[in-house]
């Protein structure tokens, strides 16, 4: 007797165009912060008036400015598939020892802070490249360090700056009406994103994310591009402490605590995912947007502070479940 093959049973027009359309449709992860947005925006709206006056949406841009500068940065961490923990550390230590250089020795002395922030972005990544580290364990020591060496140095005081300064008035006063302070973080986001899509860092940062093997048969220099990576992450995490020291009036030793949760929440609930590979700081706009919005319309609300931290915190768990990629993952563990 012989075997002839069957052939498989034909699919119904009608599903076969409606798979074919679901495949077209963007991920949940792109189109999820494009409906989350406006749906806060309206529920904010209907429960103070006062959300959508001018005064307010300038707050909002104020307020998001520092938290973009540091999450564009981080951005590429996680591009990588990897994370940095140590931001918001990098950010108190900047921010307190520029407020006291500030004070003590003008400020010109301040082009040292950058220094700063490029040295523990250093340790992060030699830690991570070079001794192979995991990243999340290394960055969770050095978030440690780095904070205890603030408070060290300023002895767990805060360093007030004095009002009026040149600089100060660069960093945080206002053109035509808008915050300084936003306008230098759109335009350091802008370039981040020229390098992520249009430069050979920006390329090798998504291929490393995207699977070691493949970069390293790539030709991806891998050990020196993730030491850049973090280098870059604690320039930028340094120039947000000096945004964050003259848009709080000097330095405080608790000044970046805040900001770690809120960074991660960002860049994941715009779009690029702790797995890596995909996304970008283009997306990460949208995710600073959202938690800005849910900050301060929490605020407006009279949601109380300790409730509004349990909420951030319900909110870094659905962006994973939102942007996480499933289908590159074999387990969950």
């Amino acid at each position: 007797m012989s075997l002839t093959p069957t052939s498989a049973s034909p699919v119904p027009l009608g599903e076969s165009k409606r798979a074919g359309v679901l495949e077209r449709l963007p991920p949940l992860r792109v189109i999820g912060p494009l409906i989350i947005l406006p749906v806060l925006v309206v529920v904010f709206a209907f429960l103070n008036s006062r959300f959508l006056t001018s005064q307010n949406l300038l707050n909002i841009v104020q307020q998001a400015a520092v938290l973009l500068v540091v999450a564009a940065a981080a951005t590429f961490v996680i591009l990588m598939g990897s994370i940095d923990l140590s931001v918001g550390s990098i950010i108190t230590l900047c921010g307190v020892t520029g407020a006291l250089l500030l004070k003590d020795h003008g400020q010109w002395a301040l082009i040292f802070v950058p220094l700063i922030g490029l040295g523990a972005g250093a340790i992060n990544g030699w830690l991570f490249a070079y001794a192979k580290l995991p990243s999340f364990l290394v960055t969770l020591g050095t978030l440690y360090a780095f904070n205890g060496l603030a408070l060290f140095i300023v002895s767990g005081s805060s360093i007030p700056v004095a009002p009026g300064l040149g600089l100060g008035k660069i960093l945080d006063g206002t053109v035509i009406g808008i915050p300084t302070i936003a306008l230098w973080a759109v335009g350091i986001t802008l370039v981040l994103m020229f390098v992520a899509r249009s430069t050979r860092f920006g390329r090798y940062t998504y291929v490393v994310g995207g699977g070691e093997s493949v970069a390293r048969l790539s030709g991806v220099p891998i050990q020196r591009h993730k030491f850049k990576v973090f280098v870059l992450s604690g320039l930028l995490a340094s120039v947000a402490g000096i945004l964050l020291m003259f848009f709080l009036g000097g330095g405080d030793p608790d000044m970046g605590t805040s900001y770690l949760l809120p960074t991660i929440a960002a860049v994941v609930m715009g779009g690029t995912p702790l797995s890596g590979g995909v996304g970008g700081p283009h997306r990460t706009i949208l995710g600073v947007l959202i938690i800005t919005v849910l900050n301060n319309g929490m605020t407006l609300a009279n949601v109380q502070p300790y409730l509004q931290v349990v909420i951030q915190g319900f909110v870094v768990v659905g962006a994973v479940a939102l942007a996480m990629d499933r289908s590159r993952l074999r387990e969950i563990k």
